[in-house]
C-alpha cells in the first residue's frame, strides 16, 4: 500500500508531503482546486506517460517520489529481483522520477536507476487509477471482452496470448496464399519478367568483385606503354644499359670496394660500408622486380577491348539490378527463388492451403478453449456484480454476460458441445461479449449502452472495477470522481461500497460528494491559493473537526450555517456506526 509521497514543482505543487493509511482516503476541495494534481503524479509516478508541462512554472524539473509497503504482496517481492533491483528485506519500495524540462527523465527504483518500463510492470501490481471518464467504458461493447479477460487473471491472458499467436500463424499463410495466388495471367506475365531477370544476369557469368579486378587491369593495358617506358628506365639506372655505362649497382659495388681496405684504418667506416652493402642489397633486390614487372607488361592484342567491353556489361548490369557485382548476384538469388515457386506455384500453393487448413484447426481448438475459460469467468463476474449491486441501491437491478460467437462459412471451426460451427475469428478469439442490464423489475434485460442512466453506469462500473481489482490482487485502487452524476441515497450507497472495499484494499479517491466523503477513513482537503502572483496548491489532513467544516462546505458552499455543520456531523457519525 501507498505509505508516503512527496511532490516537488509538479503542475501547480511548488513542495507537497504527505502521508497515507489503511482504509478509505479521500481528497476533496473546490473545482479546479488541484484534486487530480496528486493522482496525476501519482500515475506518472508507476510509469505513466511525462510531459514537460507538468513542470510548475519556473523551475527546471519536477520530482515524484513514493514509498511503498510490500510486505504482503509476494508476487512483487519476488519480481524485484528478476528486474535487477534490491530490497530490504521488510517490503519496503521506494520509487522516484524526475521530470526535466529538457525532456530527459530519470527514474529510481529502491535507489537504483530504472526505466520507465520497469516503472510501469511495478506500478501494474501497486496501483490501479480509475479515471473520471472512464464509467463511460460500460457504453463501450468493445470494452467487455477486456474486462472480462481482465476478471479471468494470468491462466486466461496466457490461453489469450496463445490464440493470437496461432491467428497470426494463419494470417501469415494466407498472406503466403494470396501472393502465390495470382491470376493466371499475370503469374505467367511475372514469370516471363523473372526468367528474362535470371536469363540476363546467368548470361554474364559473374564473379564477386569481378568488377574490381577488371578495372584495375584497365588502367594497367591504358598505360601499358609509360609503365614499360618508366620501368625499363629505372631499371638502366639501376643496372646500366651498356658496357660502357654504369648502373647504381656498379657504382655501390666500386664504392664498397673502395671502402673495405680502409676500414681496418678508421673503424668508423665500418658502419658507413654496412650502409652501402644494404643499399646494395636493396638495389639488386629492385632490379629483379624491375625486370618481372617490365616482363609481365606484354598483353594479348585486343585485352583492352575485351576488358572494357566486360566493364560495360557489368555496368549495364548495375544499373538494373544492383550498385555492385556482389547485389547483382544477391538480386540473382531472390529473383531465382521467386521464378521457382512461381513455376511450382500449384505444389506450392497445395502445400500453403494445407497447411492453412491445419492452422485454421489450430486455430478454432485453441478458441474453443479460450471461449469456454471465457463463458465461466464471465458467469463467476456476472454473479459477482449482482452481488455487489444492491449495496450499490440498484437492489431490483438485472446484469447479465453474454458471451456468443458470430457464424461465418470463411471462420474458423468452433467446438460448441458435440458440434462443430464455423465462426468468425480475430486476434482476440471467437467471442462477442455484451453487457444486458435492466434496472427495474419486470423489464426484461436489454444491451447496457443503451438502457443505462450515468448514474447506473457510474455504479456499475465501480462494481466492475471493484470486482477486476480484487481478482488482480492490486493493493490500492484510485478513483477520480467514479461517484459523477448520482446523489442523494445513492451517493451514500456509492460511499459505503468504497468504505467496504477499503477494508480490503487502500482507496483513495476523489469527490465532490460529502455522503462519500463522510465514509472514509482519512480526509485530505486540497486549497488553491495566490500570493506574489503565483498560485499554489497546498493539501492538508484534516483532523476531526476540520473535517465537520469541510463537510459543511461540500453540503452547504460556505460550511457557515450550524444545519450544514450537523448535517457533517451525522454523515461521520453513521460512518463510525456502520
Amino acid at each position: 500500500m501507498l505509505r508516503q509521497l512527496q511532490i516537488e514543482n509538479f503542475a501547480l505543487i511548488t513542495s507537497l508531503e504527505l502521508e497515507f493509511g489503511q482504509g478509505m482516503t479521500v481528497l476533496t476541495g473546490e473545482t479546479g482546486a488541484g484534486k487530480s494534481i496528486v493522482l496525476d503524479a501519482i500515475s506518472m509516478l508507476t510509469g505513466s506517460r511525462a510531459y514537460t508541462e507538468m513542470i510548475r512554472t519556473g523551475a527546471d524539473a519536477a520530482w515524484i517520489a513514493a514509498t511503498f509497503d510490500i510486505s504482503q504482496d509476494k508476487n512483487l517481492f519476488e519480481l524485484l529481483p528478476e528486474l535487477g533491483f534490491s530490497h530490504d528485506g521488510h517490503g519496503e519500495l521506494i520509487l522516484a522520477r524526475e521530470i526535466h524540462r529538457s525532456g530527459r527523465n530519470k527514474c529510481w527504483v529502491n535507489g537504483r536507476l530504472a526505466t520507465v518500463g520497469a516503472l510501469r510492470e511495478i506500478g501494474s501490481f501497486l496501483v490501479e487509477i480509475h479515471g473520471q471518464q472512464e464509467h463511460q467504458a460500460v457504453f463501450d461493447p468493445h470494452q467487455y471482452l477486456e474486462m472480462v479477460d481482465a476478471m479471468g487473471g494470468p491462466k486466461l491472458s496466457v490461453m489469450r496470448a496463445q490464440v493470437e499467436e496461432a491467428y497470426g500463424q494463419v494470417r501469415a499463410l494466407e498472406r503466403d496464399l494470396e501472393r502465390l495466388t495470382l491470376s493466371e495471367q499475370d503469374r505467367l506475365r511475372q514469370i516471363d519478367l523473372l526468367q528474362f531477370q535470371v536469363d540476363e544476369i546467368a548470361a554474364a557469368h559473374l564473379t564477386p568483385g569481378e568488377e574490381i579486378g577488371l578495372k584495375q587491369e584497365r588502367e594497367l593495358l591504358r598505360h601499358g606503354e609509360k609503365l614499360r617506358e618508366g620501368v625499363t628506365l629505372a631499371y638502366q639506372m639501376l643496372y646500366g644499359q651498356e658496357v660502357e655505362a654504369k648502373g647504381v649497382l656498379d657504382g655501390l659495388g666500386e664504392a664498397s670496394q673502395l671502402l673495405e681496405p680502409l676500414v681496418k684504418h678508421d673503424q668508423r667506416l665500418e658502419d658507413i660500408l654496412q650502409l652501402v652493402g644494404a643499399a646494395t642489397a636493396n638495389a639488386q633486390e629492385a632490379v629483379w622486380q624491375l625486370r618481372e614487372y617490365a616482363e609481365g607488361l606484354d598483353s594479348e592484342p585486343g585485352r583492352l577491348d575485351q576488358v572494357e567491353e566486360r566493364l560495360s556489361l557489368i555496368h549495364r548490369l548495375e544499373r538494373k539490378y544492383g550498385e555492385t557485382t556482389d547485389a547483382i548476384l544477391v538480386y540473382f538469388d531472390k529473383v531465382s527463388r521467386e521464378l521457382e515457386e512461381l513455376q511450382s506455384s500449384e505444389i506450392t500453393m497445395g502445400r500453403l492451403r494445407e497447411d492453412l487448413a491445419k492452422a485454421n484447426t489450430d486455430l478454432g481448438k485453441v478458441a474453443s478453449e479460450l471461449s469456454a475459460m471465457r463463458q465461466i469467468v464471465a458467469k463467476e463476474l456476472e454473479q459477482r456484480i449482482m452481488a455487489e449491486l444492491p449495496d450499490l441501491n440498484l437492489t431490483h437491478a438485472r446484469f447479465l454476460i453474454q458471451v456468443s460467437q458470430v457464424a461465418d462459412t470463411m471462420g474458423v471451426p468452433y467446438l460448441e458441445g458435440d458440434d462443430t460451427k464455423m465462426v468468425q475469428v480475430t486476434a482476440r478469439g471467437v467471442d462477442h461479449v455484451e453487457f444486458l442490464f435492466s434496472a427495474n423489475p419486470g423489464e426484461d434485460v436489454k444491451p447496457l449502452a443503451r438502457v443505462a442512466s450515468g448514474g447506473e453506469a457510474s455504479r456499475l462500473m465501480l462494481a466492475l472495477k471493484s470486482t477486476i481489482a480484487a481478482a488482480d490482487g492490486v493493493s490500492t485502487l484510485i478513483f477520480d470522481e467514479v461517484d459523477a452524476g448520482i446523489g442523494g441515497k445513492t451517493a451514500r450507497a456509492v460511499g459505503a461500497k468504497l468504505a467496504a472495499l477499503a477494508t480490503e484494499r487502500q482507496v483513495l479517491c476523489v469527490t465532490h460528494l460529502p455522503q462519500v466523503a463522510g465514509m472514509a477513513n482519512h480526509h485530505l482537503a486540497i486549497t488553491k491559493e495566490v500570493s506574489d502572483q503565483s498560485t499554489h496548491v497546498t493539501v492538508k489532513s484534516l483532523e476531526p473537526e476540520a473535517r465537520i467544516q469541510e463537510l459543511a462546505r461540500m453540503l452547504a458552499g460556505d460550511g457557515a450555517s450550524e444545519v450544514s455543520r450537523q448535517h457533517a456531523r451525522q454523515l461521520l457519525d453513521e460512518r463510525v456506526s456502520s
